[in-house]
């Protein structure tokens, strides 16, 4: 039982006593006015005034009980609302302790949250740095494509160049493999050369018709024009070397590319003469020519059929 209840219980005792005493005293102080007033009375009004106490004093008992139930039942209605208010107070003590935990773990869960945004804002500034040097090795990338671009560009032209070359020396080296799987044994050959002119010495063991393939070689660079066809004109208009072997023989010109002043350059002359008869035994053939620069003059047989009359 709580202290509120034992309150009401000793309050609703207290009225019970002090009710009793003043109807007590009510009822002595009627009693001793009746005795007073009627001292002289007579027996049969006596005894009337005694039925009247008695009946007074029956209501008055009356009435004591249904305090006393009336008493009760508000100390029982009393405890019935302490009760229930203790109840609800307990309820609410423990709704209360319930929104405590739920508020903790609220905040516990939002501070787990707030650690995540933290996290995954330093991911997302991770992300952003690692996304400025991406940035910055494409850009860089992108650079050294356009030069690999522009090397490309440049190689493939060198390549052209090359292949053209390429495909003269190719044509060049067939027909020297060919002229030296076909030479007869004992052909020799023994050249002199001076400013003007070529003398071929030559033991053949057999006769036998040969022409020559006589190649100028630069050996200092000479630039032409930055197109094939220019540079070609210009060399067939004013030949660098002229050639006359019994009779006046044309040159083809071999070009090369070169990069660094975007330039063809030429890199051979080549002068293949009319066809000669060689007796058996030693024969001797002159080749005269004018040049303009300085070259390096190289002489190979070619085996073709029919005669010669230089």
């Amino acid at each position: 039982m709580t202290l509120q209840e034992k309150g009401v219980m000793k309050k609703g005792r207290e009225v019970n006593v002090w009710l009793v005493a003043v109807i007590a005293i009510l009822i002595a102080a009627l009693i001793s006015l009746i005795m007073i007033n009627n001292m002289a009375a007579s027996k049969s009004d006596l005894n009337s005034q005694v039925n009247k106490i008695n009946n007074s004093l029956e209501h008055v008992n009356d009435a004591a009980t249904g305090l006393n139930d009336f008493t009760s039942y508000q100390n029982n209605l009393i405890n019935t609302l302490t009760n229930n208010a203790q109840s609800q107070l307990q309820d609410l003590s423990n709704s209360v302790t319930d929104a405590n935990n739920k508020i903790g773990q609220t905040q516990n869960s939002l501070t787990g949250v707030a650690s995540e945004v933290n996290n995954v804002q330093t991911q997302a500034s991770n992300l952003q740095n690692q996304t400025g040097v991406l940035q910055t090795q494409t850009s860089n990338l992108q650079n050294q494509t356009s030069t690999l671009t522009a090397q490309t560009t440049q190689l493939n032209t060198q390549l052209t160049s090359v292949s053209q070359t390429a495909a003269a020396t190719q044509k060049a080296l067939t027909a020297l493999t060919a002229t030296v799987n076909s030479l007869p044994t004992g052909l020799q050959i023994t050249p002199s050369v001076t400013s003007t002119t070529i003398s071929l010495s030559i033991v053949s063991s057999v006769a036998q018709t040969v022409a020559f393939q006589i190649e100028f070689e630069p050996t200092t660079d000479m630039p032409q024009s930055a197109t094939m066809d220019t540079s070609l004109s210009a060399l067939y208009a004013s030949p660098p070397v002229s050639l006359t072997a019994g009779s006046p023989v044309r040159g083809d010109y071999t070009l090369y590319w070169n990069t660094p002043d975007s330039l063809y350059h030429l890199g051979m002359i080549t002068f293949l003469t009319n066809s000669t008869s060689l007796t058996a035994g030693t024969n001797t053939k002159t080749i005269t020519y004018s040049t303009s620069g300085t070259y390096q003059i190289l002489v190979t047989p070619e085996y073709t059929t029919g005669t010669g009359s230089w």
